[in-house]
């Protein structure tokens, strides 16, 4: 079983990821080069989309008020509201959107079919294979989770590094009675951007490695549960 589930797991995020899930010569060079680029760009996407649906929407109802006002004489204080409205009212829509609109983790009918597919191949049918699948996922998903908090100590870490060395420098300033000129704020202010960039980078990386991988799992599970609708214990 050990076996089989790496296989599914391999051949599950081949179709995920929109690639063969054939073995092939280079399929090794693939998944260390090409892999984890488009996986963390699935996580990014899905991360965004509701920024993206919020972004299109309101730029698409500012421009019809823009057209809508200009045809027509509106008192300045209604046009503030419904400018106002265009925005924050969309945006309170799409972040309390209904949970069928985001909790199946970008699972959809074909992704799920296409895992239930490779089931079959692999001859996972019986209740039984079924259930040692989802046991040897669950500890996949530990593993994952496992990353996501090594990945959050490293942002830790930096900052923990980063406030530790500033430290250090104002007290050898401090020590040796040097006053704080404008390089030392100059150079310390380039390095708090670059920390800063550096952080949100990482954090956007780790947000969509942990998209990704949720979108991953919740495909497996649903296949799960698909096949197990399909293969019912006699």
């Amino acid at each position: 079983m050990f076996i089989k589930t790496k296989e599914i797991l391999e051949a599950s995020e081949s179709a995920l990821l929109g690639f063969s899930i054939n073995r092939s010569l280079l399929k090794p060079v693939q998944r260390l080069f090409v892999y984890p680029l488009v996986y963390l760009k699935l996580g990014f996407g899905d991360f965004t989309k509701p920024m993206a649906v919020w972004s299109f929407t309101s730029f698409a109802l500012m421009v019809l008020l823009a057209l809508f006002s200009s045809s027509m004489e509106m008192p300045q204080e209604i046009f503030l509201i419904l400018f106002n409205i265009c925005i924050w009212g969309i945006l309170l829509l799409t972040i309390f959107s209904t949970p069928s609109a985001y909790a199946f983790y970008g699972a959809t009918e074909a992704s799920v079919n296409k895992i239930v597919n490779i089931l079959d191949k692999n001859g996972v049918q019986s209740e039984s294979g079924i259930e040692l699948l989802e046991s040897n996922l669950e500890k996949v998903e530990q593993r994952i989770d496992a990353k996501v908090k090594f990945y959050k100590w490293i942002i830790g870490a930096f900052w923990g590094l980063y406030l530790l060395s500033l430290n250090f420098q104002l007290r050898f300033l401090s020590l040796s009675g040097e006053k704080i000129d404008d390089t030392f704020l100059n150079s310390g202010f380039e390095d708090f951007l670059y920390v800063v960039l550096f952080t949100v980078f990482a954090l956007l990386a780790m947000i969509s490695y942990k998209r990704a991988s949720n979108m991953l799992m919740a495909n497996l599970q649903y296949a799960c549960v698909e096949q197990k609708a399909r293969h019912p214990a006699v």
